[in-house]
């Protein structure tokens, strides 16, 4: 795809997972394969925590670093095979001092890492006598933005609840 064009085509990928990480990973890989055959994206998504089921009580077993853990190194390698841009979903990540963030990866056609985003703005609530999840229980705020540029395309990347904060969607339009 040329810089010129601004034309970019994309693939959104939904997926159900599972407690078993392996084959969450490898449902992920299957429908990355399938959408390049049949559509040939330059840009593949995955959804918020792909690897694992969403829950305060999974996030710190089913951690890993980055960018040196089981997903973040199949991603990579399916970058590079098929020459195109993951935007990794999220998965818990393993980071600095003990701390879990839920963090989306962005990897480039040659399978390097070329942006980590933390989740800046994590996801509580407590209704009396109904729902009670608070994602701050178990994992750490992000405290960057983070612009990635896809063959001329800035993409501003957020995750879930973040888009309820407009100044975010904000500070990334004015960047352009």
């Amino acid at each position: 795809m040329s810089k010129t064009s601004n034309i970019m085509r994309l693939a959104l990928l939904q997926l159900k997972g599972s407690k078993d990480k392996v084959a969450n990973v490898q449902n992920a890989v299957n429908k990355i394969e399938a959408a390049v055959k049949e559509h040939k994206p330059r840009l593949i998504t995955l959804p918020e925590c792909f690897n694992a089921p969403y829950g305060t009580k999974y996030f710190r077993e089913y951690s890993e670093t980055i960018p040196d853990g089981y997903t973040s190194l199949q991603l990579s390698n399916l970058a590079k095979k098929h020459q195109v841009y993951i935007v990794g979903g999220t998965i818990p990540e393993l980071g600095e001092n003990d701390a879990i963030y839920n963090t989306c990866t962005v990897w480039s056609p040659t399978g390097d890492l070329v942006a980590k985003h933390r989740k800046m703005h994590l996801f509580d609530i407590d209704v009396k006598g109904g729902i009670r999840f608070k994602e701050s229980e178990t994992m750490s705020a992000g405290n960057d933005f983070t612009i990635i540029d896809v063959d001329g395309h800035k993409i501003g990347i957020g995750i879930c609840y973040d888009i309820r904060f407009e100044e975010m969607a904000r500070l990334y339009r004015n960047a352009g």
